[in-house]
């Protein structure tokens, strides 16, 4: 169904699909060996129209693809390493030097997540001394052999630790008790098993039904405008051919409503990788027609489900004036696209009772209140004020207030400070989130 490409070392590579073709799945596993993990970019620029997803042989080179243009955290996964194939190193490398080894020398790319370097800093608990040489992409391999040759003949180190197969071989052949960090047996099926549900996950997605509602605003008044000749009907025409062209794009099903309203039927995932092409289309609606134009989409597992999700979508733009484009599911979640901005998701829905009996004491909208908590999020805010509040949702300095203040009253949201903005006037009110 899907096909996966495995970017690792080329022992890496082999190991995992030798283990996958013990796995009962039906995807279609490619090998894409390197010699150096700076090839990983090249490898994906060059090859991802031959593969839907890409599995890593670990956390080096799936940092490194996040460079590329093509990263996807959905169409990506890499091979957790754990702690515990470093253990099992420090006790290979034990046995085969004939003693408990204190002192190691470990390489690692440098810009891995915290989380994977402390893991590695935990191996101190266990040494006298743990040498790391961090490398990055660019590192010639010859650097950090230098670098672990070095310690070795200056007596620092019992045994290395190391990250690259060509690294081990090299130092195997000057005698140098060495093991080399790649996945385990264990550490393989566990990530499968995750990436094969998140396949699963992805397809379902690709393939739910969506509908786009476009209307252009104001058309009466624009008829009204036309009322003499045919150029009504040139500039209708003109409109279907713009709605066509994306339609085109789409693969979509075209139909024309009238008064400036169109529906376009096709697939979740084409419309998604789509967006600035429809973006495109509303910027040449608008020129077309000096009016503002919306769009609703809506994804469902029915094309009856979709294009009532897209129309509560544009009423919902409608309503609040929001200029972009409106998107609904069916689990309730709401997105705002605006263009050349970041995208903001929020729910419809408060399954939390508690959360729902206090709002009702309130004049605040579960739903304001979830788009509230997603912009505040999202943000990575500890604290804001009411001023703050209003610009990232775009309303008054007065309703902002007005909100924070409701929500405080029942404890969804609570003061933790203030801040003195200027030497003269009063102070600001800062607040979190409540727990």
């Amino acid at each position: 169904m899907f096909k996966v490409g495995i970017v690792g070392p080329k022992r890496s590579v082999e190991r995992i699909i030798h283990y996958v073709h013990q796995i009962e799945n039906d995807f279609t596993f490619i090998g894409y060996p390197y010699n150096t993990a700076n090839e990983t970019i090249d490898i994906i620029e060059k090859c991802h129209e031959e593969v839907d997803f890409w599995l890593f042989s670990g956390n080096i080179p799936y940092t490194i693809a996040q460079q590329s243009k093509h990263f996807s955290t959905e169409r990506m996964q890499f091979i957790n390493i754990t702690i515990n194939s470093f253990y099992r190193g420090i006790l290979e490398l034990n046995y085969q030097i004939g003693k408990f080894a204190k002192n190691v020398s470990v390489d690692t790319l440098d810009n891995l997540e915290q989380d994977y370097q402390l893991r590695i800093e935990q191996l101190k608990v266990l040494l006298d001394n743990l040498y790391m040489k961090r490398f990055n992409p660019e590192t010639p391999l010859e650097e950090i052999i230098s670098h672990h040759l070095e310690l070795w003949e200056k007596g620092k180190i019992d045994c290395v630790i190391t990250t690259y197969p060509a690294i081990e071989q090299k130092l195997k052949e000057k005698g140098i008790p060495v093991y080399w960090i790649g996945p385990m047996e264990q550490e393989i099926f566990h990530t499968l098993k995750l990436f094969s549900e998140r396949i699963r996950t992805f397809y379902y997605k690709e393939t739910q039904t969506t509908a786009l509602i476009i209307q252009v605003r104001n058309f009466e008044s624009i008829k009204n405008d036309y009322a003499q000749g045919y150029k009504i009907h040139f500039l209708q025409l003109n409109l279907k051919k713009i709605v066509l062209q994306i339609c085109e794009n789409i693969d979509g099903y075209f139909i024309d409503e009238g008064n400036g309203r169109f529906i376009v039927f096709s697939s979740r995932g084409i419309v998604e990788r789509n967006i600035n092409t429809i973006y495109e289309m509303i910027n040449r609606l608008e020129v077309e027609t000096n009016q503002p134009a919306l769009v609703g989409i809506g994804h469902a597992t029915t094309v009856y489900y979709a294009e009532n999700f897209a129309s509560r979508a544009l009423l919902e733009a409608m309503e609040k004036d929001i200029k972009g484009i409106i998107i609904m599911g069916e689990d309730g979640t709401i997105t705002e696209h605006h263009q050349n901005s970041e995208k903001i998701t929020y729910t419809s829905r408060i399954e939390n009772m508690e959360v729902v009996k206090k709002l009702e004491n309130t004049s605040v909208s579960p739903k304001m209140f979830s788009k509230i908590e997603a912009k505040i999020n999202e943000l990575k805010l500890e604290s804001f004020s009411a001023k703050t509040l209003a610009k990232e949702m775009e309303m008054s300095d007065r309703n902002a207030q007005r909100i924070l203040s409701e929500l405080s009253s029942v404890g969804l949201v609570e003061q933790c400070g203030i801040e003195n903005r200027n030497t003269r006037g009063r102070s600001t009110k800062l607040y979190k989130l409540s727990n």
